[in-house]
């Protein structure tokens, strides 16, 4: 069982995400029957602390600072008042939106109740072939040529 421990910068008792990861990584290559134990005892960290680091990394809570990003993720009160900015004019844009929607909606609605009206007048009015009895001549329309 050789096993190779990675080299720790400082005697401090914390280790890094970095060096836990290659901990981690050198861990799970024991497959041999007491092999882990073997490896926590030369490395000089208990079992159950390899365990909860184990399960740190399976939840992903045990995160490299390479992966994100070495600067300061909090916002200061610049981004804090743009970022109110920003929700507030989401806030009056999903407002207009609705707005249009329900206009857009009641418009369609109008448009095919006008198209029913229409169809259903169209069939229900015929159209005179002869003209209605009583009718002045001049009111007549005349066929032929309109122009004078």
């Amino acid at each position: 069982m050789d096993f190779v421990i990675p080299a720790r910068v400082s005697n401090r008792s914390h280790f890094t995400v970095g060096q836990k990861h290659a901990i981690l990584d050198e861990y799970d290559k024991c497959l041999e029957r007491g092999s882990r134990i073997a490896f926590s005892r030369a490395a000089g960290i208990t079992e159950g602390t390899l365990r909860l680091w184990v399960r740190q990394r399976e939840a992903g809570e045990l995160r490299s600072r390479s992966a994100s990003g070495s600067e300061d993720q909090r916002l200061n009160a610049g981004d804090k008042q743009r970022l109110k900015q920003v929700l507030r004019e989401n806030e009056i844009l999903k407002a207009k939106l609705a707005r249009s929607e329900a206009a857009v909606d009641i418009l369609g609605k109008a448009s095919a109740l006008l198209d029913a009206m229409a169809k259903s007048a169209a069939a229900t009015d015929p159209i005179p072939d002869e003209p209605e009895p009583g009718r002045p001549e001049w009111l007549m329309p005349k066929s032929g040529n309109t122009s004078l």
